[in-house]
């Protein structure tokens, strides 16, 4: 059975890649942690999966970071019961051993290369750099413009909520996530983790494996800002006693999606992916009336926003074509047989 847990390590956003890398996997249950290095096509995605599968034939807990610059490919894996984290440490999140050699170590696959023969198509490599390099501007400006508009439409919202209305569905949504019980910690911490992202395949939620869980949906008006009520209650189950993730937004930086509290088996959701047994609509904070006079200007900014999240989602389709095109550069030019020894030297240094 495969009990992998999806989630992205980071993601593109409108000031640049937002991480997560600090927060894989927790410091205490950490012994080993492989740093793969190496150029595209390198094989860093498959050394990965190669040693999830040794370490977890038999569907042992695990956690899988899916790139979202390529959704197909891994950044990273975390196995708890190995005490491993092994993780691609190359641009555009570069990671060094904190720990060198007691904990960490770095894994060269680029070692495997036949670079004498790469050198004469560095005019090419290089031309294909620059143009993925313009790609991801593009797909960044998109974002950015998008932001700027869910931002204003955001504050339009927030400006029509009756605070009185809000205050008490926060406290009735608290009441109902808070009303069972389950073993609390004398520290209790936050863990920021990743879900959602704007991809070269479009806007994509990793939300499906939460399928098990209590889900609680929250829902609003288009464009509403939930993450007041989501922090509100964040704060409220550490006061209890209960560690949280809080799943970030990297396309609205400072927005919450969803909180999930582990203990508890709880998600509380902004999403439709996953049916719930419970909403609560922030819509019936806001008076009736309003939100007429902005109901155009609402609709403006968000279909504006909409258009240039479909442009970053094209200029993210055209960075992954040619990440694609920089591949073929490289892995004609690999010396797999030394790759499998090097694969084959670290699981044996796992087990």
């Amino acid at each position: 059975m495969n009990t992998a847990r999806t989630l992205f390590p980071g993601a593109m956003g409108p000031e640049g890649f937002i991480s997560c890398f600090d927060h894989l996997i927790p410091d205490a249950l950490l012994r080993r942690k492989l740093i793969l290095k190496g150029g595209p096509g390198v094989g860093k995605s498959t050394f990965m999966r190669r040693i999830h599968a040794a370490l977890c034939e038999h569907g042992e807990s695990s956690t899988l970071y899916f790139c979202s610059g390529d959704p197909d490919s891994l950044d990273a894996v975390a196995v708890p019961h190995a005490g491993l984290l092994i993780l691609d440490g190359t641009a555009p999140h570069i990671v060094d051993p904190a720990i060198p050699g007691a904990r960490d170590s770095i894994i060269n696959l680029g070692v495997c290369l036949n670079e004498a023969a790469m050198r004469p198509r560095l005019p090419h490599i290089r031309a294909c750099m620059a143009d993925h390099a313009a790609a991801i501007r593009r797909a960044r400006a998109c974002l950015n413009a998008a932001c700027a508009l869910e931002q204003d439409a955001a504050a339009v919202i927030a400006a029509c909520v009756d605070s009185s209305r809000m205050e008490r569905m926060v406290r009735t949504l608290i009441g109902a996530v808070l009303c069972s019980s389950a073993k609390t910690e004398d520290v209790p911490s936050v863990r920021p983790v990743i879900t959602d992202a704007v991809t070269p395949k479009g806007e994509l939620c990793l939300l499906g494996d939460a399928a098990s869980q209590r889900i609680i949906r929250l829902t609003g008006h288009a464009g509403m800002d939930l993450t007041p009520a989501i922090k509100a209650l964040s704060r409220a189950a550490l006061a209890a006693g209960y560690s949280v993730e809080e799943h970030l937004s990297a396309a609205l930086p400072g927005r919450l999606l969803h909180l999930s509290i582990p203990a508890l088996h709880i998600l509380v959701t902004t999403g439709e992916l996953l049916p719930s047994e419970q909403t609560f609509d922030f819509a019936a904070c806001i008076p009736a009336s309003a939100l007429l006079r902005h109901e155009c200007a609402l609709e403006q900014l968000l279909s504006a926003a909409k258009q240039q999240r479909r442009q970053a989602v094209s200029a993210l389709a055209q960075a992954k074509q040619l990440h694609d095109e920089l591949e073929t550069f490289y892995v004609p030019n690999m010396d797999f047989a030394r790759w499998e020894q090097i694969l084959g030297e670290t699981l044996a240094s796992l087990t």
